[in-house]
């Protein structure tokens, strides 16, 4: 990013600028500089020990980190009848695929890393799975490698934030997801408490010229605005039927139990004003019955 880098007070508007914003200010090789950066990071980040040991460094499975709200809307809320035909985009190691694997037809599970494709691939066997596929494809090439209209629900479960060509994802999510079909997203979300934290970090951390002279630490890693997820779905043909907030600050400390917890934040999480506090957004869409086939 060596044009935009210019200093510390740019990567501090780097940092925090919102995501569209950002993207609109960069030049078309600033974009595609981009591109070979999070490719490099991707790769270096998630390959060897990073792929094997990366359920334990996010502690998946400890109900009150990385996979809150994420694993009871995967596993309990949305599955109703079943997926169908199912895609996951940004799969990683299959933690969430195997959920989703169980309540599903069949599963595409998305995923170009290929030391990540692997533990997926052993998890899905270890637990018997057999109705689980790897595609090692960039998002935005969906449309290459699958039909049109095939797929029941598309989700995004915590990875949407690691790609910057958001509106190319999303009309490649349109164009496999069938009229009528749903498409679900977890996202982090950036607001005022994002905000202050980046400044912080950017106070003790990222000013320093080792951290931003670094290529590396320009790599997309921007959460999302609710403005922005509703946008996306819209321009690409999908309906937003519900965006929820969750990790509501304080609440965890009144409301112990997790359980009860989502339940509240399910409901708190829509109120105007409220919801902006919450560090994570659910999105439920579906795809616009008169959309094209």
């Amino acid at each position: 990013m060596t044009a935009v880098r210019s200093g510390p007070w740019s990567f501090l508007v780097y940092l925090v600028l919102p995501h569209p914003v950002k993207m609109r200010l960069l030049s078309p090789e600033l974009v595609g500089r981009l591109d070979r950066v999070n490719l490099a990071v991707n790769v270096a980040m998630y390959s060897g020990s990073g792929a094997s040991a990366y359920d334990q460094t996010h502690r998946y499975a400890e109900a009150e980190h990385h996979e809150y709200p994420a694993k009871p809307l995967v596993e309990d809320i949305w599955p109703g009848r079943g997926y169908g035909r199912a895609l996951e985009l940004g799969a990683g190691t299959g933690y969430f695929t195997r959920i989703i694997a169980l309540r599903a037809q069949s599963v595409l599970a998305v995923e170009p890393v290929p030391d990540m494709q692997r533990v997926l691939l052993a998890g899905c066997a270890t637990d018997g799975l057999r109705n689980v596929e790897v595609l090692g494809a960039p998002a935005t090439e969906l449309g290459r490698h699958v039909p049109p209209a095939s797929i029941d629900t598309a989700l995004v479960v915590q990875s949407l934030h690691h790609l910057h060509r958001r509106p190319e994802v999303f009309e490649a999510l349109a164009r496999v997801v069938r009229p009528g079909g749903r498409l679900l997203v977890v996202e982090p979300h950036h607001n005022v408490r994002r905000v202050a934290r980046l400044i912080r970090k950017w106070i003790k951390y990222y000013r320093a010229r080792a951290f931003w002279s670094n290529d590396m630490n320009w790599a997309t890693h921007d959460f999302l605005t609710r403005r922005e997820i509703i946008g996306l779905c819209r321009r690409a043909g999908f309906e937003p039927r519900r965006v929820s907030g969750y990790w509501i600050p304080g609440l965890g400390r009144i409301v112990r139990d997790p359980a009860a917890r989502f339940r509240l934040e399910r409901t708190l999480g829509r109120i105007p004003l409220l919801r902006h506090f919450a560090g994570v957004l659910a999105l439920e869409a579906q795809r616009s019955p008169r959309a094209p086939r």
